[in-house]
């Protein structure tokens, strides 16, 4: 990496990422209201982007390579080794079924839906190459399920190129706003839904346990982590590096990197760093190691995450913004499959509406946008939505990689 050459591009990645963690912490003023219609993470993508094209940096695609391989790693394992399982368990029970048959939706709901346009337009069944058409949904599929990082994650593993990520990003936000606000009106019609669901039983909505509530409550006051856990931390990065490398390896000498082969995406290193940063996250979630500096983890995480985000717009070029009329069609008969698949689970559970959204608004838009929606319907719901978003963001990569691997069978 030449470093005098890409200092430019660095600073400026270090720069609007503590910008746009500074701004987000503001709780009132001119960026409290934009963030209400400007996404925080729109920003990280568009800043670096406008600086690249219009000539302030070059694009940085070291600074990239760098951050995918080494600082979403580590950032995955943070931001999952704080999720607390037990935690997570004690959400109601009909509520976790109905937030899971959601999950199942969304990843089958993807390649049915692509099929479907696919028998209209061919061309969007074509396989190989970066650009084609499965490897910019499969990004979409990890911004619904996992945010953020899985989206990030997806484009690394299955090999989106950079204007294909750009189209489904475009699509992926107008989308996903689109069907919160669909959400959030649903409010007013669940009478009628719940009668259909449920029948005339009225709805309680005190049935969430409160020690659930507690668990929210108390990650707002938490010392600082000691150094135990940091070496912890540091044992755990260096082995998910190692058999990552070793597990990429392996396949590659079996394997080659021949894309026609549906398995190729076993010699990837990308997926093996992935797959083991949530795995070995997952594992140590289930202690309480990292439980009394979750606003250390949580804060050092996103900002490693953000920064991962930026280095990305460092590579998008505007001139190749689309936005892809088919990727609207696609995305909403994947919505309508992912609602009917938690209509029928329902019907089925006898659960009411609340759970249907809260439920869906927790897999597609992660803790925060689904507290929101909980919220619409009666207070006591919020942490539930907090709870079902927490636990998209510990199972999304693994229902990704499915989703992922069956986008590329459909096609093949």
């Amino acid at each position: 990496m030449d470093v005098l050459q890409e200092m430019p591009a660095l600073l400026l990645v270090f720069f609007i990422t503590a910008f746009v963690i500074w701004t987000t912490g503001k709780t009132q003023g001119f960026f409290v209201r934009l963030y209400r219609w400007v996404p925080p993470i729109l920003l990280l993508y568009l800043l670096p982007t406008l600086a690249t094209n219009m000539g302030f940096v070059k694009p940085g695609a070291n600074i990239r390579v760098l951050a995918m391989n080494t600082i979403l790693p580590l950032s995955l394992i943070m931001l999952t080794a704080i999720i607390h399982v037990p935690d997570l368990m004690r959400v109601t029970r009909k509520g976790l079924l109905v937030f899971l048959i959601g999950t199942l939706g969304i990843v089958i709901g993807g390649p049915l839906a692509l099929q479907i346009v696919g028998l209209f337009q061919p061309e969007l069944l074509e396989h190989d190459g970066a650009d084609a058409p499965w490897r910019g949904l499969v990004c979409i599929s990890g911004g619904w399920i996992n945010g953020t990082p899985g989206q990030l994650s997806m484009k690394e593993v299955y090999g989106s190129s950079e204007p294909l990520f750009l189209t489904a990003l475009a699509a992926d936000i107008i989308l996903q706003n689109a069907w919160l606000f669909i959400l959030l009106y649903s409010v007013k019609v669940q009478g009628f839904l719940n009668r259909w669901l449920v029948g005339p039983v009225p709805v309680d909505f005190d049935m969430i346990d409160n020690a659930a509530e507690d668990v929210v409550q108390k990650q707002k006051r938490m010392p600082l982590p000691g150094i135990k856990i940091w070496l912890v931390l540091a044992g755990t990065y260096l082995l998910v590096i190692l058999l990552s490398r070793i597990s990429a390896n392996y396949f590659y000498a079996r394997l080659g990197d021949d894309d026609s082969n549906p398995w190729s995406f076993l010699a990837k290193q990308s997926l093996w760093l992935i797959l083991f940063s949530t795995t070995f996250g997952v594992v140590l979630s289930f202690t309480n190691w990292f439980k009394p500096g979750i606003r250390t983890w949580t804060f050092l995480g996103n900002g490693m995450l953000f920064f991962v985000i930026a280095t990305i717009g460092l590579q998008l070029d505007l001139h190749n913004l689309t936005l892809n009329p088919a990727f609207f069609i696609i995305g909403g008969i994947w919505l309508f499959i992912h609602l009917a698949v938690l209509m029928l689970g329902a019907k089925l559970l006898k659960a009411p509406w609340h759970y249907i959204a809260i439920g869906s608004q927790a897999n597609i838009g992660g803790p925060a946008s689904a507290s929101v929606v909980a919220a619409s319907f009666h207070p006591s719901m919020v942490s539930l939505g907090i709870l079902l978003g927490v636990l998209s963001n510990l199972i999304g990569n693994y229902a990704n990689l499915l989703s992922g691997f069956i986008f590329k069978w459909v096609t093949t």
